[in-house]
C-alpha cells in the first residue's frame, strides 16, 4: 500500500536551523509562527477563531532517516521509537498543539511553533478539552 499526502500549506518561523528550536510547542508559547494556507485550502480555516486551539500535522521535511530503538534526552537505555516525539521517524509526521492568534482567511497566526521554517503542513484539527484531555 502507499500513501500519498499534499500540503495543505507551510509554517513561517524563525527558525531556519533545528539549533535553537524548542523540543515542543508547550515549551515555545511565546514563539509565534504562520500557517501560509495554500490557496485551495484557505476556505477550510474560515471558522478557526483567535484565542483558540488547534493540532497542526506536519512532515518532518528536515529529518534524516531513524532509529527504532533511540536513546532520548529521557532516557539512558534505547526506548522504541513510538514511545518517543523524536522527528526521526519511519513516516515523519510531527504534531504541536498551537494557540491561534489571528485568522486573516489565508494564514494563520499562532503561539507556541516549534517547527521549522518551510515545513510542510498536511492537516489541523481543532483541540477539544472533552475529546482531547490533558492530565
Amino acid at each position: 500500500m502507499e500513501i500519498t499526502m499534499k500540503p495543505i500549506g507551510f509554517i513561517r518561523s524563525s527558525f531556519k536551523t533545528k539549533d535553537g528550536i524548542a523540543r515542543q510547542s508547550k515549551y515555545a508559547e511565546d514563539e509565534t509562527g504562520v500557517i501560509e494556507m495554500l490557496e485551495e485550502y484557505k476556505e477550510g480555516i474560515m471558522d478557526i477563531r483567535p484565542n483558540t486551539y488547534g493540532i497542526v500535522l506536519f512532515y518532518f521535511h528536515k529529518s534524516e532517516g531513524f532509529d527504532l530503538r533511540p536513546i532520548t534526552h529521557k532516557s539512558e537505555l534505547p526506548i522504541g521509537v513510538f514511545s518517543t516525539r523524536s522527528p526521526n521517524r519511519p513516516n515523519g509526521i510531527g504534531m504541536s498543539i498551537v494557540k491561534f492568534t489571528k485568522n486573516d482567511g489565508k494564514n494563520l497566526t499562532f503561539r507556541g511553533v516549534d517547527m521549522l521554517d518551510g515545513t510542510p503542513v498536511l492537516d489541523i484539527k481543532p483541540y477539544d478539552a472533552d475529546l482531547d484531555p490533558a492530565e
